[in-house]
């Protein structure tokens, strides 16, 4: 198999297309379409994981600061040693 590159170029320029090229500008359309879709589901998702991670936040922030508050103290106003429960039961 001798034959010069211009004869291989000359075949293959004769030579029929394998497939017809007509629906590859519809094809890049749906292509880009379906990308864009599915880009825009993605950013969805991103946004209700994003706001259930803040709201978890909040909550779990809100409740810790609830149960910091508490004073601990045996003096407190809730304890049973507390200064005006022991005032009401001395006599």
């Amino acid at each position: 198999m001798t034959a010069s590159l211009n004869e291989l170029l000359a075949r293959l320029a004769t030579a029929p297309l394998e497939r017809s090229l007509d629906g590859v500008p519809a094809g890049v359309a749906q292509g880009i379409a379906r990308a864009r879709a599915a880009a825009t589901q993605t950013w969805g998702l991103r946004a209700a994981a994003m706001l259930l991670v803040v709201v978890s936040g909040v909550a779990a922030s809100g409740s810790l600061q609830a149960s910091a508050s508490i004073n601990r103290s045996p003096f407190a106003a809730w304890s049973e040693l507390a200064p005006s429960t022991l005032l009401q039961f001395g006599g």
